[in-house]
């Protein structure tokens, strides 16, 4: 399981919201997690899922004019581990 944190931003129109809105919606068909906040979007789920998601989302914005996705992508933060303990910090 990864978890990625998602920042899209649409350029050149002052009309970003339909574009945000638009490649939010293809992110539920993807099979991940989806958490939207003020900042950005998290998403988790199995690897391939996740980056299939984030590369759609990019696909539909570009599609729409120019954009920027900044990416943060982890396989520890964020991530919920069943049945497991955290590591102790320093091993």
């Amino acid at each position: 399981m990864i978890a990625c944190q998602l920042s899209l931003y649409p350029l050149g129109t002052p009309a970003y919201t339909p574009v945000i809105k638009e490649a939010l919606a293809v992110l539920e068909q993807c099979g991940v997690e989806i958490e939207v906040n003020a900042m950005g979007t998290i998403i988790r789920g199995e690897e391939e899922a996740v980056w299939r998601a984030a590369r759609q989302l990019f696909q539909i914005a570009a599609g729409r004019g120019e954009a920027v996705l900044v990416m943060t992508v982890s396989n520890r933060c964020g991530c919920k581990v069943a049945n497991k303990k955290a590591p102790a910090r320093g091993s």
